[in-house]
């Protein structure tokens, strides 16, 4: 019978390989359409947390990454780190971070904005200082990159060292009790580093890649249907 054309161990092995490619598409395509609405939901959520008006942070309650904050008190511009791999205009720079002491809350590290490398950007830039006197500062609440393999949160060069550093070494230059998140400046204080950008929102690739392994999918089956078909006519052709 024909059928038993489809029964020779040959032909069970192409077809348990077809089984497990088009599964292994099939989960390929499932996670990223998963990334895909996870990073649509995550878009929407920063989105409506921007446009709302800053709230006052303090330190008994929760809130979430990208919330809009206010705060008044002090820079103290003896705790200031930059932030070395940030890019601008395709022009290579660090953030500046300046720790900030609220007046009723515990400090937090305030990213104040863009300075540009000087010279063969082995030395140090001399950011412009930080306002004195108490000021009011709005901002967006972001959280560290705790990532050892990531440049820009959280490997830094310490005015005035020269160096990588990593979250731990920052900690050194301010051992005291602080916000676990900091603060990226988008309020105006005059003279000061550029500000940094606000998030571009995109749904990224994934959606695309998701269509791109269901591709895969429908090429593994067509391609076993015609290597069915070859087997058959191979084997009709020698009866």
């Amino acid at each position: 019978m024909k059928i038993k054309i489809f029964f020779h161990p040959k032909s069970i092995a192409i077809t348990l390989l077809a089984i497990f490619g088009m599964y292994i598409c099939v989960s390929a395509a499932q996670w990223q359409f998963d990334r895909g609405q996870s990073r649509h939901a995550e878009n929407v959520r920063v989105k409506q947390l921007l446009t709302q008006s800053p709230i006052e942070l303090n330190d008994k309650e929760v809130f979430p990454t990208w919330s809009k904050v206010k705060l008044n008190g002090n820079f103290d511009g003896t705790h200031e780190v930059l932030v070395r791999g940030r890019y601008r205009a395709d022009k290579y720079g660090f953030d500046v971070l300046t720790l900030f002491r609220p007046i009723n809350s515990k400090p937090i590290w305030v990213n104040r904005g863009w300075v540009a490398a000087v010279g063969d950007a082995t030395e140090t830039p001399i950011p412009p200082a930080a306002p004195n006197g108490t000021v009011e500062i709005i901002g967006l609440l972001r959280s560290f990159n705790q990532s050892s393999t990531t440049t820009g949160s959280l490997i830094a060069l310490p005015a005035p060292k020269v160096g990588k550093i990593q979250l731990s070494e920052l900690n050194e230059n301010f051992n005291e009790t602080r916000f676990d998140s900091y603060l990226q400046l988008t309020s105006d204080l005059g003279e000061s580093p550029i500000p940094a950008d606000l998030p571009t929102f995109s749904d990224g690739p994934h959606y695309a890649y998701t269509l791109q392994w269901s591709f895969f999918v429908l090429l593994i089956l067509a391609g076993r249907v015609l290597i069915a078909r070859e087997e058959l006519r191979s084997k009709l052709s020698g009866v």
